[in-house]
């Protein structure tokens, strides 16, 4: 009983801070979207600092650990304006944590809510919903629309998403020189998945003249950056000798990394080091228990 009225208590109070109304439907409180606009969100010292008290919460960074008050500090903020308020609500919505039920249409009106401030992190974020089609239906044009709105505010996230979608022509056109401008931008912000498929156009010469050092440099940095693909590229490079001496031993140590980040493509590198016995000692039971992972049969940890 306690757990049906916590819910109903967040999702009364998600209904208030939306301007909407509460529909009892007779499997918990769902918000609804009022018909009328709602007047543009504005940030303010009271709501920014509510919103940051609510995460120290949430962290127990500085004061106690307590979910329930960074539930309380949110909405408060949400009552205020606050768009930001509104983001961090909405991502405990969409994935239903942090106590508060799973509602991935109330994220996604959150999120619109946000970006009534023109909140970078707003667009990305629906940009993302209609991407992954949590809350909407599923819509690629709309996820690249979305991203690039993002994008032209300076999201480094947005950054990357449009110059993903450039480089595979999800959602729209194939842009080689779009994609490269984007993951550069993000990159500059220090984005390591940029990085990463930057350092990829390069290494294939994809929309741009091959250019094995400056692959390797972003290889690297991005690798520094704990970017499991990119600590994947890295044991693939030292395992193949291009650019850089062979150095099996220290192939196997980056690809090992990779695979505590749950990299697939490292599982797969990793298990054929094992297999062979380069850079390790052979053991074929361990190859093929990190086959099993990478094929998803197994979610048995490996190496």
């Amino acid at each position: 009983m306690r757990s049906k009225l916590f819910r109903f208590g967040v999702a009364a109070g998600l209904a208030l801070a939306l301007g909407a109304c509460v529909a009892n439907s007779g499997d918990g409180a769902r918000p609804q979207t009022a018909a009328a606009e709602e007047p543009g969100l504005r940030s303010t010292p009271e709501g920014m600092a509510l919103v940051r008290l609510a995460m120290m919460h949430r962290r127990g960074e500085g004061v106690a650990q307590d979910l329930g008050e960074m539930r309380k500090l949110l909405l408060q903020a949400m009552g205020k304006g606050e768009p930001i308020a509104f983001v961090e609500m909405g991502l405990l919505a969409a994935n239903g944590t942090a106590g508060v039920p799973k509602d991935e249409a109330a994220a996604v009106k959150m999120f619109e809510r946000a970006w009534t401030a023109r909140l970078p992190a707003a667009a990305y974020w629906l940009g993302q919903s209609y991407y992954q089609g949590r809350g909407v239906a599923r819509d690629l044009a709309a996820a690249r629309e979305w991203s690039a709105r993002g994008a032209d505010l300076g999201d480094s996230r947005a950054q990357f998403m449009i110059g993903w979608m450039s480089d595979t022509g999800e959602g729209g056109a194939r842009d080689y020189k779009a994609a490269i401008d984007w993951y550069r931008r993000s990159a500059a912000q220090n984005n390591a998945a940029a990085m990463n498929n930057l350092a990829g156009m390069f290494a294939d010469g994809r929309g741009i003249e091959r250019n094995d050092p400056a692959a390797f440099a972003l290889f690297e940095r991005a690798a520094s950056l704990n970017n499991a693909a990119a600590l994947n590229n890295m044991g693939r490079w030292y395992r193949d000798g291009r650019l850089v001496t062979r150095d099996d031993a220290r192939a196997v140590d980056f690809f090992r990394r990779a695979v505590r980040l749950g990299e697939r493509g490292a599982m797969n590198n990793l298990a054929g080091m094992y297999e062979t016995g380069r850079g390790v000692e052979r053991d074929p039971a361990e190859a093929a228990r990190l086959y099993r992972r990478a094929a998803g049969l197994d979610p048995e940890r490996g190496s």
